[in-house]
C-alpha cells in the first residue's frame, strides 16, 4: 500500500484522539495563561513536550520560578512511560531507516500509541495480514499520519486556550489555576480503588511537608521520585 494512502488512513483513525485532545488541550492553554506563560511559550512546550500530564506538572515550578534542571527532571520522568510504548511499537517497522523512526518518536502518546497498535494487531490476526503486517514502511505512515495530526491539533487546542483566557474578566486567573489540581484530581478518581495508589496518595501527603522542608527548592522533586519508586515497588510485588 503506498506511503499516502496507509498516511490517510491514520488521519481517519486519528479523529476520536482530536476529538479527546480539544478540551484537554484548551483546558492546558488557560492553565497556562493563568500561571504566566505567553503564548510562544505555550506553543512551544505544545510542540517540543507534546504530553498533557507532563505540561501540567511543570507548570507550578515554572510559576514558582524552579530551576531549570528541576522542571527537565520533571517532564523526563513524566514521560519515560513512552520509552517502553516506543519498544512496542518497533517491531511493526521493519525496514525503516532510523533517522526517520528518530524524527517520529517524538509524536508518540498515549494516543497515538494505542490506536496505532490496535490496527497492527488486527491486521496481523486477520486472515489476509501476514503480508501487510511485515510492511513496515506502511505501518510506519500509518503511525506518522496518526501521531503527526494529534500533534498538530493538541498545539493549535492550547493557542486556543490562551486565547480563551485572555476573555475572562481580571481577577478570574486566580480560579483558572485550579485546573491543575483538578486535572490530576481527576486521574487519581479513577485509580483509587486499587490499593496501591491509595498507599501511594498517603505517602505523597506525608513525604510533602518534610520534603519541602527539609530542602525548598529540591525536596518537593525528590519526594515525589521516591514516592513514584515506592508506587512501582508496590505494583511490582502485586
Amino acid at each position: 500500500m503506498l506511503f499516502s494512502a496507509r498516511f490517510r488512513q491514520g488521519m481517519r483513525a486519528a479523529v476520536p484522539i482530536w476529538i479527546a485532545f480539544v478540551p484537554s488541550s484548551i483546558a492546558w492553554g488557560i492553565a497556562a495563561q493563568a500561571h504566566g506563560l505567553t503564548l510562544q511559550e505555550i506553543l512551544l512546550m505544545s510542540a517540543v513536550v507534546y504530553s498533557g500530564p507532563a505540561q501540567f506538572a511543570v507548570l507550578a515550578p515554572l510559576a514558582e520560578g524552579k530551576s531549570a534542571l528541576q522542571v527537565l527532571i520533571a517532564g523526563f520522568l513524566m514521560n519515560l512511560r513512552f520509552l517502553p510504548m516506543s519498544m512496542t511499537l518497533a517491531p511493526f517497522f521493519r525496514g525503516v531507516k532510523r533517522l526517520p523512526l528518530a524524527l517520529a518518536s517524538h509524536v508518540v502518546s498515549a494516543s497515538s500509541f494505542i490506536v496505532p497498535y490496535l490496527q497492527f494487531e488486527k491486521e496481523r490476526e486477520s486472515n489476509a495480514a501476514e503480508v501487510q503486517t511485515l510492511d513496515g514502511h506502511g505501518n510506519f505512515a500509518f503511525f506518522v499520519g496518526v501521531g503527526a495530526s494529534s500533534l498538530l491539533v493538541w498545539i493549535a487546542g492550547t493557542g486556543i486556550g490562551y486565547g480563551v483566557a485572555l476573555g475572562f474578566p481580571p481577577g478570574f486567573e486566580e480560579a483558572l489555576k485550579f485546573i491543575l489540581p483538578g486535572y490530576f484530581a481527576g486521574l487519581l478518581a479513577v485509580e483509587m480503588r486499587k490499593r496501591a495508589v491509595a498507599l501511594v496518595c498517603l505517602a505523597s501527603l506525608l513525604a510533602a511537608v518534610p520534603g519541602a522542608l527539609i530542602s525548598p527548592g529540591w525536596g518537593w522533586l525528590v519526594s515525589a521520585i521516591l514516592v513514584a519508586i515506592l508506587g512501582w515497588g508496590l505494583e511490582a510485588r502485586k
